[in-house]
């Protein structure tokens, strides 16, 4: 069987890269990340929210809410 052709993507391969240094940075821990994301955004003035209050606010089916899901809410 014939492998598929790949082509580089510069675009793809950054990102790779960024996500290499992220999982480098916070020891592939996707709690620390995401809480370091949260914190960022808090301190940008953003107002964070958990997929129930955003889905209820849009009155949209929670899907997230057991996963502990964040959402950046929109005002």
């Amino acid at each position: 069987m014939n492998a598929p052709l790949t082509w580089p993507d510069p675009v793809v391969a950054e990102i790779h890269a960024i996500r290499a240094e992220l999982a480098n940075e916070y020891a592939d821990d996707l709690v620390a990340y995401s809480n370091a994301a949260v914190a960022h955004c808090k301190k940008l003035n953003f107002q964070v929210g958990t997929v129930r209050e955003t889905s209820l606010a849009i009155n949209q089916p929670d899907v997230g809410e057991a996963y502990g899901i964040v959402m950046l809410k929109s005002t």
